[in-house]
């Protein structure tokens, strides 16, 4: 309690410690948000991919004396769409390219760095974090860059929402896939170059991931998945930013072994490893409960006018959920 306290006093006292909650707040928000797309595209190691061609965009600047945001951004902007391109032509399986980048990226930042003549700290900021020292005007542009990726998310949600469920689907309907793929990848590029300062290049990563893992043990909802990524990611980094400070640790590490525990707390009290043996087919949109066989039927279902399957999970029944007569199948 007394650490707490002494926490909240420096808190009123000290402007760079305020400077460090708006920044963990922020990065709980917005990495949070943007993993819950990564997760349920698939496309986890994505992130490790450009964060790492980040890093290098990094060395790069401090070698050149130049703003590291600068080359940052370009080179993870490159990364991204280098990526996507591939992807998109089916040029090589996606996992390749990434694998491909990462040590590409990874050989020129040791390269950048072995050409410098002095020693840097900024480089061991950049790659493991430091929350504690961001400036007021790396603030600002860090407040600046989130405000549009949120803002950009929030406008696309379902456009992203009905792509990631069935690409093929979204295009016929109208959706236009192409550029929302691209634009969906310049902003995880965008959100991991404004992290690096907070985080840091190696455990960005996990803070994408990780709090959208933890959500998504304990729902299917996208609403509630990303509210859960949300707090996980929010609280995480808060808690990590106190014990940072009160204990002369690390940030990025503290942030991300805070998300880390909730994870597994998640994984372990998930109600899907909770249930009970019997197995049933359950919509992951609407969360009714079904029989072998049958078709989501509720008008009201996120999914409707989508046409979607439905997974098996092991999961607890109520009887009262269980529908009294099996319904007509039909497809929607």
């Amino acid at each position: 309690m007394t650490d707490f306290l002494h926490f909240f006093n420096a808190l009123r006292k000290y402007a760079f410690l305020q400077r460090a909650l708006v920044s963990a707040v922020v990065v709980g928000i917005i990495c949070s948000l943007i993993g819950v797309f990564i997760l349920l595209r698939r496309m986890v190691f994505l992130g490790q991919g450009i964060a790492h061609s980040a890093f290098a965009g990094a060395a790069l600047g401090l070698l050149l004396g130049i703003d590291p945001l600068l080359t940052i951004l370009l080179f993870s902007v490159f990364s991204a769409i280098s990526i996507g391109y591939v992807e998109e032509k089916k040029l090589v399986e996606s996992e390749v390219m990434i694998g491909v980048i990462f040590s590409f990226f990874m050989a020129l930042a040791i390269l950048f760095i072995g050409m410098m003549e002095v020693y840097s700290t900024d480089v061991i900021s950049i790659l493991f974090g430091n929350i504690l020292i961001i400036t007021q005007e790396r603030l600002i542009l860090f407040l600046i860059f989130s405000a549009m990726i949120l803002l950009l998310l929030f406008m696309i949600k379902k456009e992203l929402f009905f792509m990631t469920f069935d690409i093929e689907l979204a295009e016929v309907s109208g959706v236009p896939v192409r550029f929302l793929t691209y634009l969906f990848l310049v902003m995880v590029s965008v959100t991991i170059s404004v992290s690096l300062r907070a985080i840091g290049a190696i455990l960005v990563f996990a803070m994408i991931i990780t709090p959208a893992a933890a959500a998504y043990q304990w729902t299917y909802h996208l609403n509630r998945m990303m509210i859960l990524s949300v707090f996980f990611g929010v609280f995480s980094a808060v808690f990590g930013l106190y014990l940072s400070y009160t204990f002369d640790l690390p940030s990025g590490s503290t942030i991300v072994s805070a998300v880390t525990a909730i994870f597994v707390i998640s994984f372990l009290f998930s109600p899907k490893r909770m249930a009970s043996k019997r197995t049933i087919q359950e919509c992951p949109y609407c969360k009714d409960y079904l029989l072998e066989g049958e078709e989501c039927q509720r008008p009201e279902c996120i999914a409707a006018g989508i046409l979607h399957r439905h997974i098996d999970h092991e999961i607890s029944i109520d009887k009262k959920h269980l529908p009294k007569k099996k319904p007509t199948k039909h497809d929607h």
